[in-house]
């Protein structure tokens, strides 16, 4: 099929090709239940930013926000040659095709099921790509509002559906030749990487495919554009695997790619939003607050808790998934058997911001290179899997996903916890991991939801007691005390000296409270183990840990030198010797039975 002449599906079209088949994929996933279909066996999965590119600003370098974030699926039997190109359209993005809006299994198994390579997209600006008013033109006067997404759907706002497409909707660059020129480009960076391709759209997402032809014609196989997004089997069947050359038989995986495996066998994958608040506008009642959970279960379950991960300062989920194609902390839970659920937290990754859902102290804010490559020991540690220095591939692919912190901690842990609440209701008993900044998940949580809260692990949490916003002890919200607490004057605070055998040198005291001491009445049961390197970021893991025992917590602080494991920083989770890092971390769970 020419790419100027694609397969186009209107809505009555697709609908008489799918007709009933799909009703039954559409079963919520709630507890620890999963949707029935065959397991998904694959051989690769990561992602990668494509065309990560500096600007020079007056406050330094930048990545200038034109890249593009894509995902890959590779199953472990490929049956067709030619891959799978996924485009989102509009206010969308790659998540459209995880799940459908009733947790129905999305086009993402369902070409893998078929044997299909399966890639998906985030067109810059949207989705995993920070927004970036600087490059990407204002955020529209109005947000997406229940009541246009209720119309376009034909139901009522108040139906969970129509929550979960609003709360997917981001802000995209405006439709010009500028953004046409850079679709094609990005589009044409990827098909050079992976070869001939069929690309399937959805809404404007086809101009993006356009685009993406007339710089690489020959790579494009087949456009297959579409306007509605339910899982279509027989659809993909009798319209896609047609324009496949006989079928090819295939490893599906370039074993020089990863240093270990990206292997995954799974039961079920997919995504959807927590916490979506409803705020009153003038114009219409938006969504806030949401975050967005992706997940997958392994084929064969070997423990009763599910492991929520939770990414740090101002990254987004891409944390957990590894780094520059290499494996990380979903690859490993998930192979160790280990169902897991990881976040994108408000206004974060996919989890879209606008200014009149947020306000202006969780505007995305581009770090700039030099604060993190030159004046500090982020990268400069001996397990930095790239070569360091403003250039290091490795880098650019870190700092792709970076969109700065938020001023309000109080406003942000208030949002958070209610969807971390929501969250754990949904899968039930579970385990909670954070790293850096995004420790704070865990507290409050645990504190709202202590029967269901089976273990928490901190990697690196930042800020030290009472410190800064953390006024509450270790969170900038009150949690339960036993005494409890009414106001900040009925903490009685002592200044404390560090030990000499301290995992990293503290210049000056810490705080704790003076005895007998108030403690955390929800919490001190839930056992809790902090990981520490040597290089770390932010708050003292000495003084945490002694925070945290003194307010009546079973807290376990686990050094890595004691392993042996040594040159390691707070982005322990990404460097060279992941695996063996992660290996302290599941030893102490499994010496918990967790």
């Amino acid at each position: 099929m020419a790419p100027n002449d694609p397969t186009i599906l209107t809505r009555r079209e697709f609908g008489a090709a799918v007709g009933g088949t799909l009703a039954a994929a559409a079963v919520p996933l709630t507890g620890q239940t999963q949707r029935t279909g065959s397991a998904i066996d694959i051989a690769d999965w990561s992602y990668f930013w494509y065309g990560v590119e500096r600007a020079k600003l007056a406050r330094g370098s930048v990545v200038d926000g034109t890249q593009m974030f894509v995902e890959h699926w590779i199953p472990a039997l490929v049956r067709h040659l030619y891959p799978v190109v996924l485009i989102h359209g509009g206010y969308g993005q790659g998540s459209d095709w995880l799940s459908t809006p009733q947790a129905g299994r999305g086009w993402v198994s369902v070409f893998l099921e078929q044997g299909y390579k399966v890639y998906v997209i985030d067109r810059p600006g949207q989705g995993r790509n920070p927004f970036q008013p600087f490059m990407h033109g204002l955020f529209d006067a109005q947000a997406p509002t229940f009541e246009k997404v209720a119309s376009e759907l034909k139901k009522d706002a108040g139906d969970p559906v129509v929550a979960q497409v609003v709360a997917s909707m981001n802000q995209p660059m405006a439709n010009n030749a500028v953004t046409q020129a850079l679709w094609g480009s990005r589009g044409a960076m990827l098909l050079d990487d992976i070869g001939p391709s069929i690309l399937v759209t959805h809404g404007d997402g086809d101009l993006f495919a356009r685009a993406t032809a007339q710089a690489r014609p020959s790579l494009v196989k087949g456009i297959l554009s579409v306007e509605s997004l339910q899982p279509v089997p027989d659809w993909v069947r009798s319209s896609v695997e047609p324009l496949q050359a006989p079928p090819l038989v295939s490893p599906g995986v370039n074993p020089n790619v990863n240093r270990e495996s990206t292997a995954l066998k799974l039961a079920d994958q997919g995504g959807f939003w927590v916490g979506v608040r409803r705020k009153t506008m003038p114009y219409g009642t938006i969504p806030q607050g949401q975050m967005f959970v992706q997940y997958m279960i392994p084929a064969e379950r070997r423990h009763p808790y599910p492991v929520i991960l939770i990414h740090g300062g101002g990254a987004q989920g891409t944390h957990m998934m590894g780094l520059g194609r290499r494996p990380g902390w979903v690859h490993y839970f998930v192979q160790a058997g280990y169902a897991v659920y990881w976040v994108d937290r408000p206004s974060f990754g996919r989890s879209p911001y606008h200014p009149d859902a947020l306000g202006p102290s969780h505007l995305n804010n581009v770090p700039p290179y030099e604060a993190l490559v030159e004046a500090t020991n982020v990268f400069k540690t001996a397990q930095w899997p790239g070569p360091g220095g403003i250039d290091d591939p490795f880098i650019a692919q870190f700092m792709a996903c970076e969109s700065g912190n938020t001023s309000d901690e109080a406003f942000h842990s208030d949002l958070v916890w209610a969807g971390g609440v929501e969250l754990v209701d949904r899968i039930g008993p579970c385990l909670i991991h954070g790293h850096a900044f995004g420790g704070f998940f865990g507290w409050g949580v645990a504190d709202r939801r202590p029967s269901l809260v089976k273990g928490i692990v901190c990697m690196e949490i930042n800020g030290n007691p009472f410190e800064r916003q953390l006024r509450w002890g270790l969170t900038a919200l009150p949690m339960t005390y036993d005494p409890p607490v009414s106001a900040l004057t009925d903490f009685r605070l002592t200044d404390q000296t560090p030990p000499p055998d301290s995992p990293r040198p503290i210049a000056s005291p810490y705080t704790l409270q003076a005895e007998p001491a108030r403690q955390w009445r929800n919490v001190k049961g839930i056992p809790i183990a902090w990981l520490t390197s040597e290089f770390g970021a932010g708050g003292s893991p000495v003084a945490n840990v002694a925070f945290l025992k003194q307010v009546g917590c079973s807290a376990e602080m686990l050094r890595l030198r004691d392993y042996g494991i040594l040159g390691n920083g707070n982005l322990m989770l990404m460097e060279k010797n992941n695996h063996e890092v992660f290996g302290v971390l599941r030893g102490w769970l499994e010496k918990h039975q967790l």
